[in-house]
């Protein structure tokens, strides 16, 4: 009788188990990347070509591998990261399980140079089908260089399903981008089909690594956060509430120096910025959190992208309070720029800004096979000011990237159309001013001069060189909001007793849905009681409504509990939002000079006086100088 069950070919399961780690050309990325990181490298190359399907080669200065251990090195579940189970779970390095050269090998042509400090020469092999065919001595640099080619060459039913060039480059390009966030002490440089994307400088800059690849737009709408609970460590930039996007495509997190996808983080960001944002507008966030590794599980997923927090609470929490205390520290009154002269300088500032850090757009370095295999040249160390003036930071990176620039060609552009933007003798940028924060024992709305009502709805300050506009709706609003805010959180909603009850008929399924959770209309400041099969009568209600808005707003309460927990934070929260715009003073409602004082000064005592609690802006500042450039007195 044949055997039924036999153990598969090596070149078999490995190419199975290459399906769950190398999905496309980014994982491929990935994988020697983290290798890169954990052979304890400074710096590291990334080039490839037609979007990794044909060609990726990652160098690196590490540790290298020994001669003796390449055979190894190319076998499933050889590692030298762990030995053994209970290291499993307190994971340091980046990879652990030791399939990824196998899985990568098995799909793909390899030829591999390494060499460690210990040996005279390095080691040169080719492999195909997972198998070294060729191995030989070479002379080369410490470290090790990877090249992948023909991905997928042996699998087309896989390289079928690749998607365009561009989609995959785009795939590559985030996992380049989050891991060279994840390590600014190690300069990254990153090339696609011979040009020159960006290069980090790797001194540890949080600020610098983010301005090289994002750009300035971005760079100059952050706010460093920095704060530690315990064994808990926090620390990244985020953005302003005037710079938002449609996704959370740039809420990018780090745990322990692992970029991550995590609910818990996603959360918490969201809870930070409640009622700082409008409706479907995320902020952009670089989030570096570190915790002890043996709090934090990361082996719950192939590509170790999701991870699983030991007290999921506390971090939230710590997160939330770090975000929204910073936010609500810094001045977020949106800066208007009413000068279109000053609009086409800012965009010329921010287009040759983006020329200089990344030198894609008017130069391209070109790169041959011959220069593949020399050696990386360690950034020069210069002593660099940690993240302390925005401005500086700035400066020492735009100079850091000329280098990658044609230096003629630069000043050509320089010359021909930015002399307004540099200074004639030392040709310094000018680059965004750092971002603003509030003193504990100062207010935005502190000694300003009340000018009047503008259409019956803004509220014009003057203060120092700046003319204010107040929204009166959406401040009222926001006194409003954290008044019933309070109330409910601290079960302080007075409710006033009716005259005559109010008798609702429902059906009985949305009877016994409110009678289950009478403790949250209770807590809103409502007296339910039965009052037979299908109907119930309110006894009282709260005391900010008269009985006819109270009835509707019940019945709108009612109607959500199918679809929300009834422990739902977001559901309260969403509720006492539509709370505060029942009550609050409406545009074009005129105002005397008194209410106004009234209103700026209850403004004043708002925990946060930015924005309404829908996100909109309460408060927008329009500068004297852009004024005066309106009226062509500058």
């Amino acid at each position: 009788m044949v055997n039924r069950i036999k153990k598969l070919h090596k070149s078999v399961s490995n190419r199975i188990a290459a399906g769950e780690v190398v999905e496309r050309p980014a994982s491929v990325v990935k994988e020697l990347l983290e290798n890169s990181i954990d052979a304890n490298s400074s710096s590291i190359v990334i080039e490839i070509k037609e979007a990794g399907k044909s060609y990726i080669r990652i160098s690196d200065d590490g540790v290298g591998i020994k001669r003796e251990d390449l055979n190894l090195a190319f076998e499933r579940h050889a590692t030298s990261k762990i030995y053994s189970d209970e290291e499993i779970y307190d994971i340091k390095s980046l990879g652990f399980r030791g399939e990824a050269l196998a899985s990568i090998a098995s799909v793909s042509n390899i030829e591999i140079i390494t060499r460690t400090s210990e040996d005279e020469f390095g080691t040169k092999a080719e492999l195909m089908n997972g198998d070294i065919i060729r191995n030989s001595s070479i002379g080369c640099p410490n470290g090790t260089t990877i090249v992948v080619k023909d991905l997928f060459y042996n699998t087309p039913a896989r390289h079928k399903f690749l998607k365009s060039n561009s989609a995959e480059t785009n795939y590559i390009s985030t996992i380049v981008n989050n891991i060279a966030l994840s390590h600014p002490y190690i300069s990254f440089r990153y090339i696609i089909d011979n040009r020159n994307i960006f290069t980090t400088q790797g001194k540890g800059d949080l600020y610098s690594t983010i301005y090289t690849i994002y750009g300035r737009e971005v760079a100059k709408n952050l706010i460093e956060v920095n704060n530690e609970d315990g064994d808990m460590k926090l620390k990244g930039y985020i953005t302003n509430t005037s710079y938002t996007r449609g996704n959370r495509s740039l809420q990018i997190s780090f745990v322990n120096g692992r970029y991550v996808k995590s609910k818990v983080i996603s959360k918490a960001i969201d809870t930070g910025y409640k009622t700082l944002l409008p409706q479907n507008r995320f902020s952009i966030c670089f989030l570096y959190l570190e915790t002890p590794s043996n709090k934090v599980d990361v082996n719950i997923h192939p590509a170790k992208l999701q991870i699983r927090f030991r007290d999921e609470r506390r971090v939230m929490d710590f997160l939330t309070a770090s975000i929204k205390e910073k936010l609500l520290k810094s001045d977020l009154i949106p800066d208007i720029n009413i000068s279109n002269s000053s609009r086409v300088k800012e965009e010329k500032i921010d287009d040759i800004s983006e020329q200089l850090s990344i030198g894609i757009k008017e130069n391209r370095n070109t790169f041959t096979d011959e220069d593949k295999y020399r050696k990386i040249q360690p950034v020069e160390k210069k002593e660099y000011p940690q993240i302390k003036n925005h401005d500086t930071c700035i400066e020492d990176n735009i100079e850091y990237n000329k280098d990658n620039i044609n230096q003629q060609a630069r000043e050509e552009k320089i010359e021909e159309i930015f002399d307004e933007v540099f200074t004639s003798e030392s040709k310094t940028i000018k680059y965004p001013k750092k971002e603003k924060t509030v003193d504990d024992k100062q207010h935005p709305l502190d000694e300003i001069r009340i000018i009047g009502q503008l259409f019956s709805t803004y509220i014009i300050c003057e203060k120092g060189e700046e003319m204010l506009l107040i929204d009166q709706h959406a401040a009222h609003e926001r006194i409003l909001y954290e008044k019933f805010m309070n109330d409910y959180l601290n079960s302080e909603i007075l409710s006033q007793i009716l005259l005559e009850p109010i008798v609702i008929e429902l059906n009985y399924i949305d009877k016994d849905l409110i009678m289950e959770n009478k403790n949250i209309f209770s807590k809103l400041g409502y007296k339910i009681e039965e009052f037979g099969y299908n109907t119930i009568i309110l006894r009282e209600v709260p005391i900010l409504f008269g009985a006819p808005i109270a009835k509707k707003f019940f019945l709108e309460v009612a109607e959500n509990l199918n679809n929300t927990s009834k422990n739902s934070y977001e559901f309260k929260i969403h509720r006492l939002i539509q709370m505060s715009c029942k009550k609050a003073i409406k545009a074009a409602d005129k105002l005397k000079n008194i209410e106004i004082e009234k209103l700026i000064a209850d403004l004043k005592k708002t925990e946060n006086s930015f924005t309404c609690p829908h996100g909109r802006p309460i408060i927008i500042s329009i500068s004297k100088s852009e004024i005066e450039r309106k009226f062509l007195r500058t």
